[in-house]
């Protein structure tokens, strides 16, 4: 009888507990990565040719604004709201450079800028070189994280490179290499969602490999 009153008393003691457990906050990177590929198979696929540059920016600006830009700004809030720190750093940023690039693309098929023709290669120039730079920093905090994080951000480097010495040489067949990383990095991106979507509904993770540095140590 005590044993019955025992196992009663720790299950009322359970439900009260779990009546009283703040709600869980949820992972805010399925949502992040998922919009990230989606942003950056558009990107991609324009480099490639199969949009028009005349139209790329009444097109392919406003898709990676809305859909791109605006769900990392959410999913940054949300990581930094669960203390997500380098979480909330790459997400911000990507959110930054989708924006931003919206901002550039529209702005230039619009000329809000008023900027002169001759100027333009080198504005656009300016604006992927320091994107790089942006882009390498988290790849090297990243050789601390899951090794996919690393290979997305560091096709981000490469891709980004390529667009920028493609662009400032106008050459197109670099800028198609370029478009090239990009959608490896896409497709990255699409397995890191799988990855984290999955455990979100209670499967079994997919493997994102050891962190580099941990690779590197031999651990």
């Amino acid at each position: 009888m005590a044993d019955v009153e025992a196992v009663h008393n720790a299950q009322v003691a359970e439900e009260a507990q779990l009546a009283t457990a703040p709600p869980s906050a949820g992972d805010p990177v399925p949502l992040g990565l998922l919009v990230f590929a989606l942003g950056s198979t558009v990107l991609g696929i324009s480099l490639l040719g199969y949009v028009p540059l005349a139209v790329q920016g009444n097109t392919i600006g406003m898709i990676v604004f809305a859909a791109t830009g605006l769900g990392l700004l959410i999913t940054t809030i949300w990581a930094a709201r669960i203390g997500e720190t380098f979480v909330a750093t790459v997400l911000g940023a990507f959110a930054g450079f989708w924006i931003s690039y919206a901002a550039l693309v529209i702005g230039l098929a619009h000329n809000w800028y008023a900027i002169p023709p001759t100027a333009i290669l080198h504005t656009v120039g300016q604006f992927l070189i320091a994107w790089d730079i942006a882009i390498f920093m988290l790849f090297l905090v990243s050789l601390r994280i899951p090794l996919l994080f690393s290979l997305i951000l560091g096709a981000g480097v490469v891709g980004v490179t390529l667009i920028t010495i493609g662009v400032l040489a106008s050459s197109a067949g670099i800028q198609h290499a370029g478009g090239v990383f990009v959608l490896v990095f896409a497709a990255l991106g699409y397995y890191g969602y799988l990855g984290a979507a999955i455990v979100s509904v209670g499967g079994k993770p997919l493997p994102f490999g050891k962190p580099v540095l941990s690779l590197l140590s031999g651990r």
